[in-house]
């Protein structure tokens, strides 16, 4: 149990740093816009800077999302943020 509870915390730290990765994503292209750059290239810039950060710590919730999956109380938790990461 105490193992489950561990991950959880993990769990829910990484999704915390997902969604602050998108929101810079945001302010990233928001910026590029501001500086005089179209919409497409603005787009296109911020994406090679943050997509590989977001990426990444969504790869690693997913596969954290697998060592939960036994545990009877966490069980359907870890199912749905381990696909809600995929969709992501």
């Amino acid at each position: 149990m105490r193992h489950a509870t561990l991950t959880m915390i993990g769990m829910i730290a990484l999704a915390r740093i997902i969604v602050r990765n998108s929101i810079l994503l945001v302010d990233f292209i928001n910026q590029s816009i501001r500086e005089g750059a179209c919409w497409e290239d603005a787009v296109i810039k911020a994406s090679a800077v943050r997509d590989q950060p977001i990426i990444l710590t969504a790869v690693v919730a997913m596969v954290g999302g697998f060592f939960i999956l036994d545990d009877p109380i966490f069980n359907g938790l870890a199912i749905s943020l381990i696909f809600g990461f995929f969709n992501n």
